[in-house]
């Protein structure tokens, strides 16, 4: 027996999926990335903690050969997948192997997203969800005496002092546990060009320092007589608490409230009368923001809710024309998934002609911010397979979703339904058995996803049978690409039909898209042919478009980030 040419342990190796059934682990990276864009939410196979425990387990062995991908994936998974929760706990997972790096002090710095380099502060929020990850972690309550280990301290001290009035204003976090003041006070930035300066009242300004530490920096008495506007840092007026938003809807319609609260205190309206008058203050506003094109996309759909409740027909109307905007929609940057979301919550809340008009411009807007997919497949024939298996009932968090998690099958006859439609693609969908579904191509994508969810699939079973899959589609005949999407957790062995499929046709494009991110994954290895997508994200169908799905691409572009 060899005592130092030893074997080497191989990177994948056969297990069992979730089912029982034969599949393959994923070398480390792979894992990472599925679990990074899928979260780490209880799912129908894995319970929070656990997926907290195989978090830092893949953390901590990659960073034992290449902690440099490891920070550079947290920072795609923020960036590009629009993860937060997952990549904040990643951040101080990390952390300990950044000890005495230089690469620490990047990492925790700010991202700059026009030249696209940075570390792992998308917005400043971040830095307050990753403080207050790592104090739950190590157990330091708010009260405590604390302070951030040296690498996040001048990191955040960095993305601080690249802040612009804008961030610091709108990112203040006051009333959290953790807000945008007390990482001021530990990191100890110094005010900045960037971070500019703004002009208060003199009476404000003198009130706001009386008995803090600035106090003794000012000489009142060398002013002019008539002067009563002082202009300071803005780092200095947010610690002081006299930093406010500005240039926001939220903004205007803060004033409007303090200005109709200032007539109910005067005795100048009653409460019922200020309630109107509120209402046409803010249908004002809206105008204003909206006519002007001075709201952003995801504030106008942020703010939906609002328009509706002003009942302000006109103001419906210009609100649904600016939703459907192409050019507004391509600059915005927009995805499907945030149009989608808007949509959810609003059907919770509202019904009638109002909500309809809504709707159908949302629907409108879904499918405008769909990248083109069809130039991407225009050649070839498509199949589209979804699982609707009993395991696809499991909920998965999404990216920004406030309202908690939805179910996987939701999210997955969604990307079905935009595929399908996207590519002129053939539908099926299988569990226990599989089936074609017919569904109409001039029908809305969502009209698609509800056909889907409300039993369009016939009668399949509640199983997990991947074997069912290419015996269905060697009876439809040859595909160029087979998109699959599916939780991955099949009951038994595919690879047999799928070789005699491919032995009689040749082999099929097969894009794999794991929508909840489970470790173990079918016995289809990827391979130049199969490709893998993980979890429901902000930029599924950009990948598409840019990687044509391929992990390897997504691996190639991670390590091209730049921090």
């Amino acid at each position: 027996m060899s005592k130092y040419n030893v074997k080497r342990e191989p990177v994948v190796k056969e297990t069992a999926t979730h089912e029982g059934g034969q599949g393959f682990t994923q070398r480390p990276e792979a894992e990472l990335i599925g679990l990074l864009s899928t979260g780490i939410q209880n799912t129908f196979y894995e319970k929070e903690s656990e997926r907290e425990t195989r978090l830092k387990a893949l953390v901590d062995k990659l960073s034992k050969t290449n902690k440099l991908f490891v920070a550079k994936a947290l920072i795609y998974a923020r960036s590009v997948f629009g993860q937060r929760t997952v990549t904040h706990l990643g951040a101080v997972d990390l952390l300990p192997h950044l000890s005495g790096d230089e690469l620490g002090k990047r990492f925790f710095t700010k991202r700059d997203r026009k030249a696209n380099r940075g570390g792992i502060v998308y917005r400043l929020d971040d830095m307050a969800e990753i403080l207050a990850c790592y104090m739950a972690k190590n157990k330091i309550k708010v009260e405590d005496k604390w302070t951030m280990p040296r690498a996040m301290k001048l990191g955040f001290k960095a993305a601080i002092e690249d802040a612009d009035t804008y961030e610091l204003a709108k990112y203040q976090l006051k009333g959290n546990a953790v807000s945008l003041v007390d990482i001021v006070n530990l990191a100890h930035p110094v005010p900045s060009k960037r971070n500019g300066t703004i002009k208060v009242s003199l009476d404000e300004f003198k009130k706001a320092i009386t008995g803090t530490k600035f106090e003794k920096e000012y000489d009142f008495s060398q002013l002019k007589a008539d002067e009563t506007i002082m202009e300071i840092p803005a780092l200095r007026a947010l610690v002081l608490g006299i930093l406010k938003q500005f240039n926001t809807v939220e903004d205007k319609n803060t004033e409007a409230g303090q200005e109709v609260s200032e007539l109910v205190k005067a005795g100048k309206v009653t409460k019922e009368e200020a309630e109107k008058l509120f209402v046409e203050k803010k249908t004002e506003n809206y105008e204003e923001l909206i006519k002007t094109n001075k709201i952003g996309y995801l504030a106008l759909l942020r703010n939906l809710r609002n328009i509706i409740k002003t009942d302000n027909s006109e103001l419906l109307d210009k609100t649904c024309e600016l939703l459907v905007e192409q050019d507004f929609i391509r600059k915005s940057k927009v995805f499907p998934y945030q149009i989608d979301l808007c949509l959810e919550v609003l059907l919770t809340e509202f019904n009638g002609v109002k909500l309809q008009r809504i709707a159908n411009a949302l629907n409108e807007a879904y499918e405008k911010s769909i990248p083109n997919l069809k130039e991407l497949f225009n050649e070839g024939r498509n199949a589209v397979i979804l699982d609707v298996s009993g395991s696809m009932s499991g909920r998965i968090k999404i990216a920004q979703h406030k309202n908690g998690s939805v179910s996987a099958l939701d999210k997955g006859s969604l990307v079905a339904a935009t595929l399908a439609k996207g590519i002129d693609a053939e539908m099926f969908v299988f569990a226990n058995y599989a089936a074609k579904v017919g569904y109409n191509p001039l029908d809305s994508i969502h009209t698609i996803k509800n056909y889907m969810n409300q039993g369009g699939h016939s009668e399949v079973g509640s199983g997990t049978v991947w074997s069912s899959i290419f015996p269905i589609l060697e009876k439809e005949g040859k595909f160029d690409r087979v998109f699959i999407i599916s939780d991955e957790q099949d009951s038994g062995s595919v690879k047999h039909s799928y070789d005699n499929y491919c032995q009689k046709f040749g082999v099929p494009y097969t894009y794999i898209i794991n929508i909840c991110g489970y470790g173990p994954t079918t016995n289809l290895k990827d391979s130049s042919r199969i490709v893998r997508i993980f979890g429901y994200n902000s930029d599924i169908y950009e990948s598409a478009k840019k990687f044509e799905l391929n992990l390897e691409s997504v691996i190639e572009e991670i390590n091209k980030i730049q921090i």
